[in-house]
């Protein structure tokens, strides 16, 4: 099984350096009192691996935790190593893809500028199948519906009892461009719609005329979380693989081009009459 680091152990990795790092103690020194490797417990203040329950007992003993953190963050490891659901898909869909959907099932918040495509929160079925028939991986037939799967039941997040607040930022070429046929546009374009007049959801649209845009380099993500100590996680789909920039220069480039985007973009409801007007036209 691939490892797939989650927002829980990167809150777990935090926590257990904050209390290492107050007492002063070394790595090898808190390694030693616990009875695992330097490198192994290196590894998970980095939140590279997991780490099993009793290490994390033996580490909280270490540096003298009290009962209620302790009582915290052994629950705290205990929910890092629970499988999500996507969990089932491995050797079906990337890591790093794996890794972002872990993230995006804890997000609180959603930015998510798209160039070419709508994104993969809002796409039909038969739009995510034409995206993947064209896509650059030639995918067999069936690991084109096992991926069609996956993205559908990504879709369940905003429908649950307390969804993340998705704001969609779209390039006009995204509803202009004709992927899977007229038919497919059609149905993609009133979807978008629908979903967007969901109470959490807004989508803008940065037409044609507003000439370049922050957005030219390419597609991202934005990830907020609940608890403020957790980092914003940016996204971004690349030819050459996924990537993650951790940098807070990278971080804070990203959110500040989604602003200048939003503010470039149609209003939401200036927004849904233009894709009204594009489903109309593929009709």
């Amino acid at each position: 099984m691939p490892n797939w680091p989650t927002l829980r152990r990167r809150r777990l990795a935090r926590e257990l350096s904050n209390l290492r790092e107050t007492i002063d103690m070394t790595i090898e020194e808190a390694a030693a009192s616990a009875g695992i490797s330097p490198s192994h417990l290196s590894r998970v203040e980095r939140a590279l691996v997991g780490v099993r329950v009793p290490a994390v007992r033996a580490l909280l003993t270490t540096y003298g935790a009290n009962a209620s953190m302790a009582a915290s963050l052994v629950e705290l490891a205990q929910t890092a190593t629970q499988r999500g659901w996507w969990h089932r898909y491995a050797g079906s869909i990337p890591d790093k893809y794996a890794t972002y959907i872990g993230f995006e099932s804890d997000a609180s918040r959603i930015w998510n500028f798209e160039v070419i495509s709508i994104p993969g929160l809002m796409q039909t079925e038969r739009y995510t199948r034409s995206i993947l028939q064209g896509g650059v991986a030639r995918l067999g037939e069936e690991e084109i519906e096992r991926r069609v799967e996956v993205r559908m039941r990504r879709q369940a997040l905003l429908h649950r009892e307390n969804p993340p607040a998705l704001w969609v930022v779209l390039d006009e070429a995204a509803i202009r461009r004709q992927v899977g046929g007229a038919e497919t546009m059609a149905e993609q374009m009133d979807h978008l719609v629908t979903t967007a007049s969901l109470p959490h959801v807004d989508v803008q649209v940065v037409p044609f005329a507003a000439g370049a845009h922050p957005g030219t380099p390419g597609a991202f993500v934005v990830l907020g979380f609940a608890d403020p100590a957790d980092r914003d996680v940016v996204y971004i789909e690349t030819m050459a693989g996924d990537l993650y920039p951790e940098v807070d220069a990278d971080v804070r480039g990203a959110m500040q081009a989604f602003d200048r985007l939003r503010a470039m973009a149609l209003s939401p409801d200036d927004s849904a009459s233009l894709i009204r007007d594009a489903a109309k036209e593929f009709a």
